[in-house]
């Protein structure tokens, strides 16, 4: 188990922070500037408590419609825990998460805060009953081919994946890693079988090698995010 992640504050009460196209997974860190007053009251009650924020993907309108509050959201996101943060003389914030937990939504809760918040049930890892090796050695082989055809390996990642991880925290590092597209991330967090998750990202993995010339196609240019 990845101990680090636990969230033993949490009370199945999501401060929720939708955001368009944005898929925070277990394991990732995510930076983020706070800047509209309905964000700043909820991180500062994220501070003075459990210091957990639940990131939430935005529904993309239909067709070319405008998004109307409160934007429709996913029914699974990730909960979040503050390990960093810089608080500035105008109230805003930069704050630093890392993915803990999938949740998945159950109902929105009215409240007089200016954010919203959900009750929720955290979704566990379905762990696999299967050994991990081979998976977890062609996994590792297919992501290096793939990553360093872009990029070199920098030596903090390098150094996560020579780490003793489980097989489904090493799945959501290494989806987390290649910038997916958002709706391919959302299916991997909304995804709690390890050998579904794994089995996912091998075939992607294996769309994408250089020597598979389909792979060009599919997805588009790796982001930031």
């Amino acid at each position: 188990m990845d101990s680090h992640l636990e969230i033993p504050g949490f009370s199945n009460r999501c401060r929720l922070f939708p955001l368009p196209g944005l898929v925070l997974l277990p394991q990732a860190l995510l930076p983020l500037h706070i800047f509209e007053p309905r964000y700043r009251q909820m991180t500062r009650d994220a501070l003075d408590g459990d210091q957990l924020v639940t990131m939430v993907q935005i529904r993309p309108a239909p067709g070319d419609s405008p998004w109307t509050e409160p934007v429709p959201i996913m029914d699974v996101a990730c909960v979040g825990k503050i390990v960093r943060h810089e608080i500035m003389p105008d109230g805003r914030f930069n704050i630093l998460l890392v993915g803990c937990k999938r949740v998945r939504l159950v109902r929105e809760i009215p409240s007089e805060k200016l954010y919203r918040i959900a009750d929720a049930r955290i979704l566990d890892d379905i762990a696999s009953h299967a050994p991990s090796e081979p998976r977890r050695t062609r996994l590792l082989e297919l992501f290096r081919s793939v990553y360093e055809k872009r990029r070199p390996l920098d030596e903090d990642l390098a150094s996560v994946l020579h780490s003793p991880l489980s097989l489904g925290a090493l799945s959501d590092i290494l989806a987390h890693a290649l910038g997916l597209p958002p709706a391919v991330k959302q299916s991997f967090l909304a995804e709690p079988s390890v050998d579904q998750r794994v089995a996912m990202l091998t075939a992607l993995l294996e769309k994408l090698h250089p020597g598979n010339s389909g792979g060009r196609l599919y997805p588009p240019p790796f982001s930031a995010n």
